[in-house]
């Protein structure tokens, strides 16, 4: 196991708005499911944490206490704390073709907590995707959804007024934003550019997703195009990295005399 010094110091911040429990709690899950701690081993002692995370024995020992809870831990009297030797319990796969319904499919299986609406200046690379000029008004929406009673995504969506006027957030906890755009306002949804990778998260996004600033999150960026081939939205999602898996499988299929490949993509939610 890595000592505290060879490791990189832990990313805490206390501009975060994330109680710094939280954020070693999340730390120390993060390197439970990776296997950095792997099953049956021993943890760092709370000396030791204290000294790598640079807080008090105090902090520390709540973090610990929500992992016990959680039964990711196990404290032995007078051995130290252990991971536990049973496997949490992952998020089942599911099968995602590539088709828009799948993500209206995708969205119900979550539980969205928080929905912000407000008009604000489109950002430059925002008004070039729209096609709209630099610094035009356009109407943001913001959305956490869970996943098992656990912060799962956080979804920020950027419409033309026109378009975003005509939609009312209180829909939006129950109701996929996709399905109303296709439903209650007509919008023929033709095809979309979607492109994926992985950023650290930066304090807001942190502070939604319940974890520590820095962590890795899988950012999703979108582009939805109408008739015309004319952009319409621009979605962007940041998925907790412990908790979405995204992977493709590749088949070989022969068409017109030419083998190519044909893509299934799997999602964990």
């Amino acid at each position: 196991m890595k000592s505290p010094a060879a490791r990189a110091r832990a990313p805490l911040t206390r501009q975060s708005g994330l109680p710094l429990y939280q954020q070693i709690n999340q730390l120390l899950r993060h390197r439970i499911l990776t296997h950095e701690f792997p099953p049956g081993s021993q943890i760092p002692s709370e000396h030791e944490l204290c000294r790598e995370l640079a807080v008090s024995r105090v902090t520390v020992r709540e973090a610990l206490r929500g992992l016990v809870r959680a039964k990711l831990l196990v404290k032995v009297h007078g051995k130290g704390t252990f991971v536990s030797t049973e496997t949490p319990r992952t998020l089942q796969t599911v099968k995602y073709a590539g088709f828009l319904e799948d993500l209206q499919e995708r969205v119900l299986k979550l539980t969205v907590t928080d929905v912000e609406s407000k008009v604000v200046q489109a950002a430059s690379d925002i008004a070039a995707a729209l096609r709209l000029d630099s610094g035009a008004d356009i109407l943001r929406l913001r959305r956490v959804r869970h996943i098992e009673n656990e912060p799962f995504s956080f979804t920020v969506n950027y419409l033309p007024l026109a378009i975003g006027q005509r939609i009312r957030p209180k829909e939006l906890y129950s109701v996929p934003l996709l399905k109303i755009l296709q439903t209650k306002l007509g919008i023929q949804i033709v095809r979309a550019q979607e492109t994926i990778d992985a950023i650290p998260a930066d304090p807001d996004v942190a502070h939604r997703l319940g974890i520590t600033v820095l962590h890795p999150v899988i950012h999703m960026r979108r582009i939805m195009f109408t008739t015309g081939d004319r952009p319409f939205e621009v979605v962007e999602t940041f998925y907790r990295a412990d908790k979405y898996h995204y992977s493709v499988n590749l088949v070989r299929v022969k068409r017109k005399g030419k083998w190519r490949w044909k893509t299934e993509v799997e999602t964990s939610a």
